[in-house]
C-alpha cells in the first residue's frame, strides 16, 4: 500500500500552502501484514487530526469571518446613516451605496472565496478521517485520544455556542424595537455572526459524535479482548464454566426518580433551614417538579417503543424457527456500524446499521434471523463464550456479547438478555456478565 503520508507527519504547514492530504485508504488486505498497516494508520490520523485543530487555520478562519461580519454590518450602517442625515440628498446616498459595493468587492468576496476554500478542504479532511479510522479498529489500533479527550475542540464548540447565543439575544432585542431604522442596520450583522456561528457548532458537534463512537468502537474491542483472555484461561485450568448472572434489574423510572431524590431533598431542608428563601427555592422546586413529570414519561414512552419494535420483529420472523424453539427479539448490527469490511458472514451480523430480528437457541446451535432475510446458523462449537452486558441507557435493553472462536463477535440486544445467557450455559457455552 503506498500513500502520501511518509515524511509529511512533521512538516509544516503556512496559512497559505497547505501539505498534500493522505490518499485515501485501500481495504485492510492490500497491506502485507498488520504491523505496516498500523503505522500508516497512525501517521495518517496524526496528520489529519493536527490540521482539523490546527490553530493558524482557525485564526484564519476567525479574521476571514470577523471581516465578512464587519462588512456586513458597515454597508447597512453607511447607508441608513446617509439617509437619515439632516442634510442627506440622493448623491450621499449613492456615495454610500458605492462605498459598500466597493468594501463588499474588495474584502468580503475575498474573504468568502478564503472560507469556502477552508470549508471543502475540511469536509475532505473529516472524510478521511473516518476512512482511516475505520481500516484498523483492534484493540491496540492507534487513535488520537487527544480528539476531544483534552479539552479539543471543546473550547471551540462553547466559544461558538455562545456566540451564537449572543446573537440570538441581541436579534431579539433589535427586532423588539423596529422605530429605530439606524439600530435595525445591525441586523445582518447580528445574523452573518449567528450563521458564522452555527456552521462552527455543527462542525464540531460532529467531530466530537465521530471521536467518541470511534472510541467506543475500540473500548469494545478491548472489553472483547479481555473477555476472550478471560475464558482461555479459564478452560486452560479445566475448568467449568461460570455463570454469574445474578443482580437486580432496576426499571428506568425508579433509576430516573432516584437520580432527582437528592435535590429534592436538599431543597426541602435548605427551605425549612432558611424559611425566609423558601419562595426562590420553591419556584425552583416546581421547575425540577415539572421536569420531573415531562422527562418520566418520556423515558417510558422511549423504552416502551423500543420494545414494540423488538417483538414486531420477533412476530414477524418466528416461523422460521423449529417448532418448539423459544425464540426471543434482538437488535443486532451493534459493532461497527461504518465499517464496509465485512469479512464473513458472521461478522455481517455485528456490522453495519442497527436491526431487528430473532434469536433462537435449539439443537446446539444458535440460530438467528432478519427482518431484512438475514439469516445465520451458528454452531455452538464454535462459540468461546458470551457475556451478559447491562445498557447504560434507560429505554436500552442489555445486551449479550457472543465471541466466536474465529475471533469474531456478534452483540445482540434484547429484552431477553438474560434468558438467551441462561440458554447458552444450559447449553455448555461459557457465560459472564460485564
Amino acid at each position: 500500500m503506498t500513500t502520501n503520508i511518509n515524511g509529511q507527519s512533521s512538516a509544516r504547514t503556512s496559512l497559505f500552502r497547505a501539505a498534500p492530504l493522505p490518499e485515501p485508504p485501500g481495504a485492510p488486505d492490500s497491506w502485507p501484514d498488520r504491523g505496516p498497516r498500523l503505522r500508516d494508520q497512525g501517521q495518517a490520523l496524526d496528520m489529519l487530526v493536527r490540521e482539523d485543530l490546527s490553530r493558524g487555520r482557525a485564526l484564519v478562519f476567525l479574521l476571514c469571518a470577523g471581516v465578512v461580519t464587519l462588512v456586513a454590518g458597515l454597508v447597512p450602517a453607511m447607508v441608513i446613516d446617509a439617509a437619515d442625515s439632516a442634510s442627506s440628498n440622493t448623491t450621499d446616498v449613492a456615495v454610500a451605496s458605492v462605498l459598500g459595493l466597493l468594501l463588499l468587492a474588495v474584502l468580503a468576496v475575498p474573504a468568502l472565496f478564503v472560507l469556502r476554500a477552508l470549508r471543502m478542504r475540511s469536509a475532505r479532511r473529516f472524510e478521511l478521517l473516518r476512512q482511516w479510522a475505520a481500516v484498523d479498529r483492534g484493540p491496540d489500533a492507534d487513535f488520537p485520544t487527544r480528539y476531544g479527550a483534552e479539552g479539543y475542540p471543546h473550547g471551540r464548540f462553547f466559544y461558538s455556542a455562545l456566540v451564537l447565543t449572543l446573537a440570538l439575544i441581541l436579534t431579539a432585542v433589535v427586532l423588539a424595537d423596529l422605530s429605530d431604522p439606524s439600530v435595525l442596520g445591525l441586523l445582518p450583522c447580528l445574523v452573518v455572526a449567528g450563521l458564522f456561528a452555527w456552521s462552527t457548532l455543527r462542525k464540531y458537534a460532529a467531530r466530537y459524535g465521530w471521536a467518541v463512537r470511534e472510541q467506543v468502537t475500540r473500548a469494545r474491542a478491548r472489553r472483547r479482548e479481555l473477555h476472550r483472555t478471560q475464558f482461555a484461561q479459564a478452560a486452560s485450568r479445566a475448568e467449568s464454566p461460570q455463570t454469574l448472572l445474578s443482580g437486580m434489574r432496576i426499571h428506568p423510572a425508579v433509576l430516573y426518580a432516584a437520580l432527582f431524590s437528592p435535590a429534592v431533598i436538599v431543597t426541602v431542608v435548605f427551605v425549612a433551614a432558611r424559611p425566609q428563601d423558601a419562595s426562590g427555592l420553591a419556584v425552583a422546586a416546581l421547575l425540577a417538579l415539572l421536569l420531573l413529570v415531562l422527562g418520566l414519561p418520556k423515558v417510558v414512552r422511549m423504552r416502551r417503543r423500543e420494545q414494540v419494535a423488538l417483538d414486531s420483529a420477533a412476530s414477524s420472523v418466528a416461523s422460521a424457527f423449529p417448532g418448539g424453539a423459544v425464540v426471543h427479539p434482538v437488535r443486532y448490527g451493534l459493532g461497527e456500524p461504518d465499517s464496509p469490511f465485512a469479512g464473513s458472514t458472521s461478522s455481517a451480523w455485528d456490522a453495519g446499521p442497527s436491526r431487528t430480528g430473532a434469536l433462537a437457541v435449539d439443537a446446539g446451535a444458535l440460530l438467528a434471523r432478519g427482518t431484512d432475510g438475514d439469516a445465520l446458523d451458528l454452531q455452538l462449537a464454535e462459540v468461546q463464550g458470551a457475556v451478559l452486558i447491562g445498557s447504560g441507557v434507560a429505554w436500552l435493553p442489555p445486551s449479550v456479547d457472543v465471541l466466536l472462536r474465529s475471533g469474531e463477535a456478534i452483540e445482540f440486544r434484547s429484552p431477553d438478555a438474560k434468558a438467551i445467557t441462561e440458554a447458552l450455559s444450559d447449553a455448555g457455552v461459557p457465560v459472564t456478565t460485564a
